[in-house]
């Protein structure tokens, strides 16, 4: 993948150019760098974020990069989680400490854009066919540059550049080269690199949970439950596919103490949730419908006969998430239940000695594991 210049970046990569200092690991950037033959260390990378958001008041980011290298050089994926979401790149170089440094730029940026933008001035219009190749390493002394040069290195006026060249060095305009001079000198173009394709989008995450409840409705008193739920997981958005089982729970008749029926509900329910995610929190509001079957027996009669209904309700159910780990995560909500199918239960000598509420509520906690 190349990078497409823009005049910010431009001349922030400039700004970088010189010098590489050891420092202290930042203690804002927790930052997975694998070790491959032929790139940077991972404290290097640290080194020039820390460099870029000197200054500034940086915000905790976590940072995950994986390398791979072929024949045609190295391909970055890189994934960024800052307070406010998480970012996903894909980048391609010849060479891999050009991906370190636009690693760093970017976890920099994710941390303190307002430290960052400040150490960046106006660069040169670039055009839309232009490839940046990203290098924050020192520049090695050149000869005098020619006009397909890149970079003038002696700080002096550039002459003008080819249509190929990544980026002129001294970050004021030059002016475009002439057909004329091109089809001149063709040997002194630089060769753009081929563009690699663009990624695909990546899908979403996928999460596996289990959880506890208590509640009431359809039952009469509080009972209690076990679920297992499927989740496709987005930054902001999450989709459920839950399965849950109750144990029974009792049924009194007022008017014959000893008789009664043990209802039971086992149901499947689907929902949506918008999150609000801050840091390692996310604010959740579920809502969806909950299909099932509502199984009632009965106790204490001469003649106990058993019965099986459908079970129809909406639910909403707002929660508060915690991912103390990565892959890790728990659960607290509080959902409430507005029944679609309202049973009664009655004896063959008595009335009707229960129906089920028009509305319930139950509190549940669970824990999920999202395997990527």
């Amino acid at each position: 993948m190349s990078l497409r210049p823009c005049p910010c970046l431009a001349a922030l990569w400039l700004a970088l150019l010189g010098p590489r200092e050891a420092a202290a690991a930042p203690s804002w950037l927790e930052l997975r760098w694998p070790e491959l033959a032929g790139c940077p260390p991972r404290a290097e990378v640290e080194a020039t974020a820390a460099r870029l958001t000197a200054g500034g008041t940086p915000r905790r980011v976590t940072a995950e990069a994986r390398l791979a290298a072929d024949a045609g050089g190295y391909t970055l994926e890189l994934h960024v989680r800052d307070a406010g979401a998480v970012q996903r790149r894909t980048l391609r170089s010849p060479r891999c400490a050009a991906l370190a440094d636009a690693t760093a730029v970017i976890v920099a940026l994710a941390a303190a854009p307002t430290a960052v933008a400040a150490r960046v001035v106006p660069g040169p219009p670039a055009s839309a066919g232009d490839s940046l190749e990203v290098d924050v390493g020192p520049a090695p002394p050149a000869p005098p540059a020619s006009p397909g040069d890149p970079l003038e290195g002696d700080g002096g006026p550039a002459p003008p550049a080819n249509p190929g060249d990544p980026l002129e060095g001294d970050g004021g305009p030059a002016p475009p080269a002439s057909p004329a001079s091109a089809a001149a000198d063709p040997g002194e173009q630089a060769a753009a690199p081929p563009r690699a394709p663009a990624p695909a989008r990546r899908g979403p995450g996928l999460a596996l949970g289990f959880g506890a409840a208590a509640g009431i409705g359809p039952s009469q008193r509080f009972a209690a439950g076990l679920s297992g739920t499927f989740t496709l997981l987005w930054p902001r958005a999450r989709l459920d596919l839950r399965g849950s089982g109750w144990l029974p729970s009792p049924l009194r008749d007022a008017d014959h103490p000893g008789a009664g029926a043990s209802l039971r509900l086992a149901a499947g329910a689907v929902r949506g949730c918008p999150r609000l995610v801050r840091r390692a929190f996310a604010l959740e509001l579920c809502g969806g419908v909950e299909l099932g079957e509502l199984r009632a027996a009965g106790l204490g009669l001469e003649r106990s006969e058993t019965s099986r209904r459908l079970w129809a309700a909406g639910l909403l159910a707002p929660g508060l998430q915690w991912r103390p780990l990565r892959r890790l995560a728990l659960g607290f909500e509080v959902e409430a239940v507005v029944a679609f199918t309202r049973r009664s239960y009655a004896t063959r000598d008595g009335g009707v000695f229960y129906t089920v509420p028009p509305v319930g509520v139950r509190l549940g906690g669970g824990i999920a594991v999202q395997f990527f």
